[in-house]
């Protein structure tokens, strides 16, 4: 699985939005978008926001098992 399917999978787990995900983090729903769609990646201090967020370990996030992009 890769970093986007998982953060998706992850945010749907929790029953949100990609609105209010983003409205949390304090960014755009558009950069939440990208990040889901692998289109880019965030940088450190919006990774570690999104662990903390969904309550979840960086590596978590970041290894997502076989055939992982990042």
């Amino acid at each position: 699985m890769n970093f986007g399917k998982s953060l998706a999978e992850l945010r749907k787990k929790h029953k949100y939005t990609q609105k209010e995900v983003s409205e949390h983090l304090g960014i755009s729903r558009a950069a939440w978008s990208h990040y889901e769609n692998n289109r880019r990646f965030p940088d450190y201090m919006t990774l570690r926001s999104i662990a903390d967020f969904f309550k979840v370990k960086i590596d978590e996030l970041v290894s997502s098992g076989e055939g992982g992009d990042h």
